[in-house]
């Protein structure tokens, strides 16, 4: 994992912070995965544009697997790292959510209630963010984009992606010399 000083600042800074080559994947990440994790663990997959959990059926769709922490290793860590290197204050919501598409996808424009560290585990994506005008960040495999809570975007998948979102709703934890220097 590799973060140079620049991004770890502009992250603490609540900045949208594109992370080239953060790491190398030690597992491969594919369609045979996610098939293997709804079948060994019964995770909850829900297709984004239904609010109803239901089985796989348009594969234009794009799909969320939620809470995977605990069945990937890989991904623990991840969560793990950014919540110790950021001091997140705990929240029982904080998780690392699978999305995946199966095709060339463009997702809604929305803003996420939580802090979420993106990292790309196939495929290629660009994720739009919008501020006064927009920015479109290119991501490849092992690439990683922090949007900070409330900044509006929208994931335009160039490929068929699987992608880690590691969340976290509660406030960071900061001692007093760094609340002076923010």
């Amino acid at each position: 994992m590799l973060i140079k000083e620049k991004d770890l600042n502009n992250i603490k800074q609540n900045k949208v912070t594109l992370v080239k080559n953060f790491f190398t994947l030690e597992k491969k990440y594919d369609f045979n995965l996610i098939s293997d994790l709804i079948e060994q663990h019964e995770i909850m997959v829900k297709p984004r544009s239904d609010q109803d959990y239901k089985l796989i059926g348009n594969f234009k769709d794009v799909f969320q697997m939620y809470k995977v922490s605990n069945h990937i290793h890989e991904l623990k860590i991840f969560f793990d790292f950014f919540k110790k290197l950021f001091r997140y204050e705990i929240d029982s919501r904080d998780e690392v959510d699978l999305f995946f598409n199966f095709a060339s996808q463009v997702g809604i424009s929305h803003s996420d209630i939580e802090d979420v560290f993106i990292i790309v585990l196939k495929g290629k994506v660009i994720y739009r963010v919008f501020n006064k005008n927009y920015k479109d960040y290119e991501l490849n495999e092992g690439d990683l984009i922090y949007i900070p809570r409330n900044f509006q975007h929208k994931v335009l998948a160039l490929t068929p992606r699987i992608v880690a979102s590691i969340g976290f709703y509660g406030e960071r934890i900061y001692n007093k010399n760094e609340r002076k220097n923010s």
